[in-house]
């Protein structure tokens, strides 16, 4: 969407305390679904009604729920997807979605690709009534698309007669919206996959009522593997941890890449099938970028393997970056540029070292967990430094709790010899040494502890 970031789960309202509407929305489906679950889980505690409307819902019974409160209750839950009502930005994106949800088989696959096409027909005006094949060609004309069109003209033939129309329940979604603040027995718990940004009714519960954003959160490793076990269920398909590692990495760990990507695989693999590492490395292309900071935590952690399969990855023309930030620099400055930014790691980990062993305390007791870190270690590192007046350690302190870590298995001695070496490696470049090898032999040295 993207909306804005979800609230600790400690920050939602309680029922009592919630607005008459709530949005979970995100851009894979999965997340929102999960997110949504998260969400009812806390509206619900205490106790509530909870009913739940699928696409082939009457509008009239739909708008009856949220207008009215339950007789067995104080408290409703009102639980209903609106995708297809929200529309989108993209409705190339929407046949992609479709078309992945039809071929990804099962009641949920099928479920996306109703969901999916729905929402097409209504961005585009049109009905889903008629000949499938006319109406095929018709939005392919209009999408400016032409593969894909067979398998969209099959879900047309199967898309059920939709009788929860957007007509008939908006309205009492407005309705419900516009009540104040908190809600008066009944929450409405909407869903949504990739509303459209900043208008139209999204944009409406956003001011009035609560939007909670579904995404993988921190741990986007173990969100990813949860994603891709449960699609693999889905179609009765094993799915190896290293493979979805390696699809983690492939895909740079972005979640609709991720998904499209293991629908793919899920599909090729078939009911009793299995993806292993290989699979993925064969059929999905490394697009992801490569992270400075990695190759940072490779040399603190000494791994000389993992350092040199970074430097490669550096030079082989895919995007750098230093976390969230890109590295956008002419590919003759990248090696010098690299090459700095290695040192200023080293000269950083070589200055807290220093400010440690002179205070007497011990490198690893310090680098061990933040709360000591932040109690015993930053003091020292905040303190003035003559004839400055100020302190070279300058930014936050997570940042200088990593380079301590890095810097807690080498020696004072060993950083030092490190720095000494680097313009050695400044003028082999100048003189047109192959950057990857220069660099590569640079960081294994650095590794080695060389003298």
């Amino acid at each position: 969407m993207p909306p804005r970031a979800a609230p600790p789960r400690s920050a939602l309202p309680t029922f009592d305390e919630a607005p008459s509407v709530i949005l979970v929305a995100g851009d894979v489906d999965f997340f929102v679904e999960e997110e949504a679950g998260r969400v009812l889980d806390h509206l619900a505690n205490g106790g509530a009604e909870i009913l739940r409307f699928d696409e082939e819902a009457s509008p009239d019974v739909v708008s009856d729920a949220l207008l009215n409160r339950s007789l067995f209750s104080p408290r409703r839950v009102v639980v209903l997807d609106v995708s297809r009502w929200l529309g989108t930005t993209s409705p190339g994106k929407l046949f992609e979605q479709a078309i992945e949800g039809w071929e990804r088989g099962g009641a949920a696959g099928r479920k996306q690709a109703y969901r999916a096409a729905r929402s097409l027909l209504s961005t585009l005006g049109a009905s889903a009534r008629g000949n499938p094949e006319e109406l095929a060609d018709a939005v392919g004309k209009r999408i400016r698309r032409r593969e894909g069109l067979e398998v969209f003209v099959e879900i047309l033939r199967e898309l059920p007669e939709e009788k929860a129309g957007g007509p008939g329940v908006m309205p009492a979604l407005r309705a419900l919206l516009e009540r104040p603040r908190p809600n008066d027995g009944v929450v409405a718990l909407l869903t949504a996959t990739a509303p459209p940004a900043g208008a139209g009714f999204a944009a409406e519960i956003e001011r009035q009522g609560l939007l909670v954003s579904a995404s993988v959160g921190k741990d986007a490793a173990g969100a990813l593997a949860r994603l891709a076990r449960q699609r693999a269920k889905e179609r009765d398909v094993t799915v190896d941890p290293d493979a979805i590692e390696r699809l983690r990495a492939n895909t740079d760990e972005n979640p609709q890449l991720f998904a499209a990507e293991i629908g793919r695989l899920i599909q090729w693999a078939g009911p009793g099938g299995r993806i292993r590492a290989a699979d993925v490395g064969e059929s999905v292309e490394d697009e992801a970028s490569e992270d400075l900071y990695k190759l940072y935590d490779a040399i603190g952690q000494r791994d000389a393997a993992d350092a040199l399969r970074r430097i490669e990855r550096i030079f082989d023309g895919r995007d750098i970056r230093t976390g969230d930030k890109p590295l956008e620099v002419d590919e003759y400055v990248l090696p010098f540029v690299v090459l700095g930014r290695i040192t200023d790691e080293l000269r950083s980990m070589m200055l807290v070292r220093e400010r440690l062993e002179r205070a007497g305390l011990a490198q690893s007791d310090a680098a061990r967990n933040i709360s000591s870190f932040n109690s015993r270690v930053m003091p020292l590192l905040a303190e003035s430094v003559e004839p400055f007046g100020k302190s070279l350690f300058r930014g936050s302190p997570w940042r200088w709790f990593f380079v301590a870590q890095r810097a807690s298995r080498y020696t004072t001695e060993e950083l030092a010899r490190a720095l000494i070496r680097a313009p050695e490696i400044d003028v082999k470049l100048k003189n047109s040494a192959p950057p990857r090898e220069a660099l590569s032999d640079y960081v294994a040295g650095v590794i080695a502890g060389a003298s």
